[in-house]
């Protein structure tokens, strides 16, 4: 593997961030926890973040025909009676898929000046435009995932916002959250932290995508543009770039209902919305991509954890998340709301083709790292964060609690192996090997504490003033 992240999280934080490799080959740069990667199929759900913020105002409906929308009809040739909605779009049930001519309208999209308009791939006038572009199924009843879907829907984000998708992203999702994250790379603060992503052709490491050499590259064909006439400029269907400590803050926000430590982007009933079955196998009713994809809500893929399907943590009966792929690089970011814990996995590339098995859709790579959390994180203590193991007051003592300096830690009937700090974010502060230490030099604040123990983890909260 070249490089990578892996970030593990609870319900209240991060407890795993891990860097390894090389962000940039050729240029000797190591990965860290700043690294940003172009996070490929994962961005569909920020995508989808995106138009629930949008459906919250009010501003769209989620079962209007997209034609009133996008002010051009837009319609299944084998059903022209039957509307196409933006729910259908969020679910791939749309009947719209990647046809013979997406590669190239995508090409152009990218590099063309001016930008061609989505109504040339989906209007029968349009120069894209093929009747092969849609499923002879009717829409809303068959599955099939396609990334044009949500070329759509970044364009009806623009076409009901006023703003190009890039922009309003950023100004909605990432400012609130304070993460250093965008669909434009220009956006990022340090261009040296973006991951190159690589394939190795021949025995040779050979860039795919990303590969700017420090420089912020200059994109002509923006100027000029006018939002709603193709969103898909701003890779709304792949083109997020983010560290893995952001992408597990934006998750942390979905598992927690819209908010995590103050930090708000959707009302608790758009997440449930999101998590909710929009479709589901049932043998027929869709291309289940050789098993992986087995359900669906509004841009999360629900895992059921069918083994020699779609199964990640082997402990959880089902997960919700996105997988993703593209130019060498592999990413998943999933979350399992009874167990509560969540977890963010990406590289930029290996050394062989991603190899597969018959335990799991998912490649041998990511059963590995799904292995490994699953069989050596401390996920046990996730639970433990909202009930189980906590500190039981009269028996085990945090003391004094709050302190503005020392402190005490006492398990009954249990020898104390490591202490460590956390703030609300997650980010580890210290790591104690004593049953006694000193805040003093710590701000003023909530803390997280997990203690280990010979007999399992405790976790509580202690304040510093």
């Amino acid at each position: 593997m070249m490089g990578g992240a892996l970030v593990v999280f609870c319900q209240d934080g991060i407890i795993e961030n891990i860097s390894i490799g090389k962000s940039d080959f050729a240029r000797n740069i190591n990965s860290s926890v700043e690294t940003k990667y172009r996070i490929a199929s994962i961005s569909k759900t920020i995508t989808a973040i995106a138009v629930m913020q949008l459906v919250e105002q009010n501003l769209l409906d989620l079962d209007a025909d997209i034609s009133s929308i996008l002010g051009y009809s837009v319609q299944n040739p084998n059903y022209p009676t039957s509307p196409i909605t933006t729910r259908m779009l969020l679910s791939h049930t749309s009947t719209i898929i990647d046809g013979s001519t997406y590669s190239n309208f995508l090409s152009a999209t990218v590099n063309n000046n001016p930008i061609p308009n989505l109504s040339e791939i989906l209007t029968p006038t349009g120069s894209f435009y093929t009747s092969a572009q849609f499923n002879n199924t009717i829409p809303g009843t068959y599955f099939n995932y396609s990334n044009i879907n949500y070329v759509i829907l970044g364009t009806i984000v623009e076409k009901v916002s006023n703003l190009r998708f890039d922009v309003y992203c950023k100004q909605n999702i990432s400012v609130p959250l304070g993460i250093d994250a965008s669909f434009n790379v220009n956006d990022l603060t340090d261009i040296d932290q973006l991951a190159v992503l690589y394939r190795k052709i021949n025995g040779v490491w050979t860039p795919q995508a990303d590969n700017y050499q420090g420089t912020q590259p200059v994109f002509s064909n923006l100027n000029g543009y006018i939002p709603g006439t193709n969103g898909g400029r701003f890779g709304p269907q792949g083109g997020f770039r983010c560290s893995g400590q952001d992408l597990a803050k934006i998750f942390l926000v979905l598992m927690n209902k819209g908010n995590f430590n103050g930090d708000t982007l959707l009302l608790p009933s758009s997440c449930n919305a999101m998590f909710s079955n929009e479709w589901t196998f049932n043998g027929s009713n869709g291309n289940n991509y050789y098993g992986l994809f087995r359900s669906w809500g509004l841009g999360i893929h629900r895992i059921t954890s069918t083994p020699g399907n779609d199964l990640a943590l082997t402990g959880s009966t089902s997960m919700l998340g996105h997988t993703g792929e593209a130019y060498g690089l592999v990413s998943d970011a999933y979350f399992d709301t009874i167990r509560k814990v969540g977890f963010v996995f990406m590289n930029n590339g290996v050394g062989i083709n991603y190899q597969s098995n018959s335990n799991s859709v998912f490649y041998t790579i990511e059963q590995q790292v799904f292995a490994a959390i699953e069989n050596h994180g401390d996920i046990s203590s996730c639970q433990s964060n909202v009930g189980v193991n906590p500190i039981q007051k009269g028996f085990n003592m945090i003391y004094p609690n709050p302190t503005n300096g020392l402190v005490n830690v006492e398990i009954q009937n249990r020898t104390i192996q490591n202490i460590k700090l956390y703030d609300l974010q997650g980010r580890l502060i210290k790591e104690i090997s004593e049953s006694q230490f000193d805040l003093s030099n710590c701000l003023n604040g909530t803390y997280f504490i997990r203690i280990q123990t010979d007999k399992g983890f405790f976790y509580d909260k202690i304040i510093k003033e």
